[in-house]
């Protein structure tokens, strides 16, 4: 089933460039934020110097497009130096997300979380470990991120809710009900409870209670597109294709802002045909979303079924990049290499990547064994045809 919402840009195809901006709960979409000039300074003047001048150059790294060494470096000293600051040590694990480190990143998370105030840090440093776990597909370490998250703040509606949107992205429905529930029980009207709640309903196969639970949502707060992704996700379980489209653009209308609201109504016009109006959707996506793989994912499919060729190539380019753990960037590319570019080597290469960063074996029916035989034949002939000439 497809997730419209949040989760689907949280956990889905999580990876660098995905760095938090300490939101309620975590966002891929969300843009880089170094944050120690907005909250608590760093102790001591030399932690404050060394976390200055990697502030500096991480700025300059990010219009060059460019996270080095050096980068990571500065960071790292002024982490070290302030071994119990929250910002210093997020800052570091910001730097190391957007440079790829992902593995690195989820410590440097971790650590973040368990440091000592700033809480509200600690929430959004173990909200991003939790989502990084979770790309990975480590349960134990999502779950364990989820109490950092409460115990950096205990007795809140936040880190329940990110319960819940774990347990969701995990497939466990029950868990997720019962997060959802306990942030009911404080607030009937809680808008993202609700949402999650629909989820888990539809996960165990109620689509009506789903719908139900959405609509509430829905009049609660009509002009937040989430309630109204959660009836798209219900009509879909349905087969209701028209109860779809009128839910995600219902989506789109009541947020414009809404990164998830625009990539839903895109791919869904994508699969109606209507290519125009899709991409138009999917770029404002992508301009509300830069740093998010499916946002770019489904924008260079599009592309490439337009005949857009090179702006195709990009766009699934960058999402490889901002979700190096993903495999679905490098099979859309092995497709477009091969059928869009005639270039059968590039396409062998990146349909080895899919095999290699898939986590179970693709089944015998799946396209990207037919895809390689066809590589192969390519590479076969234009060698024998080599030999004649």
């Amino acid at each position: 089933m497809r997730t419209y919402g949040s989760l689907l840009l949280l956990f889905a195809a999580s990876g660098a460039g995905a760095a938090p901006d300490v939101p309620a709960k975590p966002a891929e979409t969300a843009a880089v934020a170094t944050k120690s000039d907005v909250q608590e300074p760093v102790p001591g003047e030399r932690a404050r110097r060394l976390l200055d001048e990697a502030l500096l150059s991480f700025s300059t790294a990010r219009k060059l497009n460019a996270l080095d060494t050096d980068v990571l470096t500065r960071f790292r000293a002024a982490a070290e130096v302030a071994k119990d600051s929250v910002p210093a040590l997020l800052d570091y694990a910001v730097a190391l997300d957007r440079a790829g480190k992902l593995e690195e990143a989820e410590a440097a998370y971790r650590a973040a979380a368990g440091a000592p105030g700033a809480a509200d840090l600690r929430f959004a440093a173990a909200s991003r470990a939790a989502a990084l776990a979770v790309a990975r597909g480590d349960d134990g370490a999502a779950r364990s991120a989820v109490e950092l998250a409460a115990a950096a703040m205990p007795g809140e509606s936040d880190p329940l809710q990110l319960e819940a949107d774990v347990a969701l992205a995990l497939g466990d429905a029950h868990a997720a009900q019962a997060a959802a529930r306990r942030i009911l029980a404080r607030d009937p009207e809680d808008v993202d409870a609700l949402c999650a709640l629909a989820r888990a309903h539809l996960m165990l196969g109620s689509p009506g209670t789903a719908n139900v639970l959405a609509g509430r949502a829905a009049r609660i707060d009509p002009q937040d597109a989430e309630p109204f992704l959660v009836e798209a996700e219900a009509a879909r379980s349905r087969s209701d294709a028209a109860g779809e489209m009128a839910a995600v653009r219902a989506a789109a209308a009541a947020d414009e802002d809404s990164a998830e609201a625009a990539l839903a109504l895109g791919r869904v016009l994508f699969e109606r045909g209507q290519s125009g109006e899709a991409i138009d959707e999917l770029m404002r996506a992508a301009d509300l979303a830069p740093d998010a793989a499916a946002v770019h994912l489904a924008l260079g499919v599009a592309l490439a079924s337009a005949d857009r060729k090179p702006e195709a190539v990009e766009q699934l380019a960058l999402a490889a990049r901002l979700a190096p753990r993903s495999p679905e960037p490098h099979y859309e590319l092995a497709r477009l290499h091969l059928e869009g570019l005639g270039d059968a080597k590039a396409a062998l290469e990146q349909a080895k990547l899919f095999l290699r960063l898939s986590t179970k074996t693709p089944p015998p029916g799946h396209p990207i064994h037919a895809l390689l035989q066809r590589c192969e034949e390519a590479l076969k002939s234009r060698t024998q045809a080599s030999v004649v000439q």
